[in-house]
């Protein structure tokens, strides 16, 4: 579940605190990002995960998707589901046929909420304007983001955003010791039309699971 939270880090890299002069252009870069997202309503996004271990060696790849609609999401991975209706999160585990119910804090929503982590700047990170680069053929915007506290294990999160539009592209998670993850986002649609049931585990549907609620 753990390396399944860092892909979801991608969507809070929107708004910073503090900045220089350069992380001016970085934190505008963001803004930017943050008010597309908001104007796409409903969005598809598909990607592919590298899992890094100690030293940056790959551990795992992963494939999925996401679907997001104001503050909710389904994700889809190999072995997980996640459900979340903008209160109730639920964890579909495949391989064990159990779904675990929880009441996210502010906190854990930073790293699975979509939309409450665009608030990552209230909780001590910096951003900082790393130029235009090319990436696939696409010109791209990087910004990278720092924790202020030292001692945290997490080193930096470079994103790159798609220049024409603003959607993020790569996420590049670093840890002290290397490890972390990389992400491509290859496909990214907006202007979906999805209902809210979407987003709530349906019980009908997996009448074999079990649900632990953890509220």
């Amino acid at each position: 579940m753990k390396r399944i939270t860092l892909f979801l880090v991608f969507f809070a890299v929107v708004v910073a605190a503090s900045f220089s002069q350069n992380d001016a252009k970085a934190l505008a870069v963001l803004n930017k990002a943050s008010e597309a997202y908001h104007k796409a309503c409903g969005v598809k996004a598909g990607f592919t995960l590298n899992v890094l271990g100690f030293g940056g060696k790959v551990k795992d790849n992963l494939t999925g998707s996401i679907r997001l609609k104001g503050s909710k999401f389904k994700l889809e991975v190999e072995e997980m589901i996640t459900w979340f209706d903008g209160k109730n999160q639920w964890v579909y585990l495949t391989h064990n046929s159990e779904v675990n119910l929880s009441n996210p804090s502010e906190e854990e929503l930073l790293m699975v909420n979509p939309v409450n982590v665009f608030q990552l700047y209230k909780h001590g990170y910096t951003c900082k304007w790393l130029g235009e680069k090319t990436e696939g053929g696409k010109t791209v915007l990087k910004i990278s983001l720092s924790p202020k506290n030292k001692n945290e294990a997490l080193q930096s999160i470079v994103v790159s955003f798609d220049k024409t539009n603003y959607r993020p592209v790569t996420i590049n998670i670093t840890n002290k010791d290397k490890s972390g993850s990389r992400i491509s986002i290859p496909t990214y649609l907006t202007g979906q039309t999805y209902a809210d049931s979407l987003f709530v585990f349906q019980q009908k549907n997996y009448p074999n699971t079990e649900v632990i609620d953890l509220r």
